[in-house]
């Protein structure tokens, strides 16, 4: 069966000599995976199309009880090099494709998603924050995926985060000190200012976001609330994010 869909290359894996294996995450189908036959080579079928970070139209053939796809050829609808020519910027998108390759379900549609694949990665493209636009991804991917941390109050006793509030990994929100028992870790903490900002940020319209002027300690507190929340969801700590803080600091 042929079809086509409007997608965002979000990995690659040369398979063999000329073949290559493209995951991608789609405005129809979520997340995917198939083989672009003789990829390599055959620069008339997909040119750059294949690219990480690029938007195109794929056409696929498919067949029942088959794992992958058969990519026939691709359409670029935006190509996005822009963002591989600067570290910063590459390393910022890493992160953002990973985190879609380890916590999209495969096969699952999900348009807000995507839109928001989509969104921010012509902002990060067109040069705007890098670190600033992570943020905003992780935000509102995150979010409509099923994962959006509780921030609006104490998760024990229900108190207002209008103090410091310790952010719980485990727990996926945060406690404030009273409720806290010590893990003997050192826990992420979480200012008024900062879960102010995360809750404008989850719903202020993507074409307004960069509006926000959130301040370098804000996004310090969120990377570091973050960080701990997504190893608590995976079970494991992103690849990119050791890139990252290598390229950023």
């Amino acid at each position: 069966m042929k079809s086509r869909t409007e997608a965002v290359i979000i990995g690659t894996m040369n398979l063999g000599e000329a073949d290559k294996i493209i995951t991608f995450f789609s405005l129809d189908r979520g997340r995917l995976r198939g083989v672009a036959r003789n990829a390599r080579k055959s620069f008339r079928r997909f040119g750059a199309g294949l690219e990480l970070f690029t938007h195109c139209r794929l056409h696929l053939f498919e067949r029942e009880h088959q794992d992958l796809l058969r990519i026939e050829s691709a359409e670029i609808l935006t190509q996005r090099f822009s963002i591989t020519e600067d570290l910063e910027r590459a390393a910022a998108g890493a992160m953002m494709l990973e985190l879609v390759r380890e916590l999209a379900p495969e096969g699952e549609r999900n348009p807000n998603a995507f839109l928001v694949v989509n969104h921010i990665l012509n902002l990060l493209d067109a040069g705007e924050d890098p670190l600033f636009l992570l943020r905003i991804f992780q935000i509102r991917f995150l979010s409509l995926l099923g994962y959006q941390p509780k921030l609006d109050a104490c998760m024990s006793c229900g108190c207002a985060p209008d103090r410091k509030m310790i952010f719980h990994g485990l727990k996926g929100g945060v406690l404030c000190s009273s409720c806290l028992v010590s893990s003997g870790s050192e826990d992420p903490t979480l200012s008024a200012g900062a879960i102010g900002f995360y809750y404008q940020a989850l719903r202020m319209d993507l074409d307004k976001i960069l509006r926000l002027k959130p301040s370098a300690e804000i996004l310090r507190e969120l990377d570091k609330a973050f960080a701990s929340h997504t190893v608590h969801i995976l079970g494991k700590q992103l690849k990119s994010a050791c890139f990252l803080s290598t390229v950023c600091s």
